[in-house]
């Protein structure tokens, strides 16, 4: 009962304007706005103001034989979802065979220290090895119930704080000599055990929602990978995407990432790209405008990754008017011929395991697998039915892309609940 509750809640616009707005005031040594300082009464009850450092600890094992460890799997932070603690995809190191040495235990937490601002953080739940951008961290239980650390790694005041921590251009990182510095409210054991009750819960609706949109997703896929079966079984009838193309492939700008302004272009990179395909708005860079002008965007273009451990990922272009924009040079542009194949048509096709067992077929590398040749690209052959069929296939599928922004919808409700829940319980807002 108490679930079906906290989903009524996720969705009641009441709970977000009931935020308080008591007068803040700003802790200067660690960044943090704190609504008050401690009474005289929470002192009494136990509450203190403590660092990171004292709650929690760096583990640092490593495995320099992961398979005569007995380790079977790896993670980089590819596998890390955004604002997410559940670890859904894995690397095989026997058949990848990686370079990481870093191990981790079921439990522990892994905590992405590069590019803080995607929010990758997730709770172990095998042992491994894994990338050496990802911080493994364990509980110290004296102090606190070791069920609450991931919820207080996963809070937007700590990310940050990890953010504003990270130093580097292209790549900012953060350093665990930072993150033990991070401060904040701690309540007695008791009251803890009340905040980690409905932090679960919450949490729970959040995992409802990602199982929906893991379904969603299947069914989206199998639907198209069964028309395709069905009438295109026959590798014959498949078609070479160079034939379908106004123009050769296109390798994007190789600028170096500048602050995003009226003066400049935005400039997408892979990381822009979510895992459905859209663009992602909380880290907009820029690249200059003189010289770029090859490199501009307009409705339809299609991107695709073509390097490193995001080599595949796609993007439809929808032309924005309030921005201009190029691309990078790990993704290669295609200018679809829309006479004979249509972009919205073709995106989906690139979420099938036709397309991603081409991607594993033709990129070349171990643990950065790359297609650094656009000609690759040129001579993937796919299904083509007439325009007719793709738009009626469009429309089927439209539908169940609906019902999976509608659940990323909820999903984002369900995280906002969660950060709203936490600094109201702990005092504290991101700076």
């Amino acid at each position: 009962m108490v679930f079906y509750s906290t989903l009524f809640l996720i969705n009641s616009e009441k709970f977000y304007n009931s935020v308080n707005s008591d007068s803040k005031k700003m802790d200067k040594s660690t960044g943090l706005i704190m609504t008050h300082k401690l009474s005289d009464k929470q002192i009494k009850e136990g509450w203190q103001i403590v660092q990171f450092g004292e709650i929690a600890r760096e583990v640092k094992l490593t495995s320099k034989n992961p398979n005569e460890d007995g380790l079977e799997f790896y993670i980089g932070l590819e596998h890390l979802d955004p604002q997410s603690l559940r670890i859904v995809r894995k690397g095989i190191i026997a058949e990848d065979k990686p370079s990481f040495t870093r191990r981790f235990s079921k439990g522990q937490i892994l905590f992405g220290k590069r590019r803080c601002y995607q929010k990758k953080a997730a709770v172990a739940e095998f042992d491994g090895i894994c990338s050496s951008d990802i911080i493994v961290i364990e509980a110290i239980p004296q102090k606190m119930i070791p069920g609450l650390l991931p919820f207080i790694i996963q809070s937007d005041a700590f990310f940050d704080w990890a953010e504003k921590t990270s130093s580097g251009s292209l790549s900012p990182r953060t350093k665990w000599k930072s993150l033990v510095e991070f401060k904040f409210p701690l309540p007695p054991v008791e009251r803890q055990k009340e905040i980690l009750e409905v932090l679960e819960k919450i949490t729970k609706c959040n995992q409802l929602y990602e199982n929906l949109l893991y379904i969603s997703k299947f069914n989206q896929n199998k639907y198209l990978t069964s028309c395709i079966i069905h009438n295109y079984s026959n590798k014959n009838k498949w078609v070479k995407i160079e034939t379908l193309l106004l123009s050769s492939p296109q390798y994007g700008a190789t600028e170096t990432a500048i602050e995003y302004t009226e003066e400049t272009y935005r400039y997408i990179r892979v990381t822009d790209i979510n895992n459905i395909g859209k663009l992602d708005g909380t880290s907009k860079m820029g690249a200059p405008k003189a010289g770029n002008e090859k490199y501009l965007l307009y409705d339809n273009d299609f991107l695709i990754a073509r390097s490193g451990n995001t080599v595949g990922k796609t993007l439809l272009y929808k032309e924005l008017t309030s921005e201009q924009a190029i691309f990078a040079g790990y993704l290669i542009r295609l200018k679809i011929n829309k006479k004979y194949l249509l972009t919205e048509y073709f995106k989906y096709y690139c979420r099938t395991s036709f397309f991603w067992g081409w991607i594993e077929k033709n990129a070349r590398g171990g643990a950065q697998p790359n297609i650094n040749n656009a000609k690759q690209i040129a001579k993937m052959e796919i299904p083509i039915p007439s325009i007719e069929e793709q738009k009626k296939i469009i429309i089927i599928l439209n539908y169940f892309e609906k019902i999976s922004l509608t659940l990323l919808t909820q999903k984002k409700k369900s995280n906002n609940l969660f950060q709203l829940y936490f600094k109201n319980s702990f005092m504290m807002e991101k700076c």
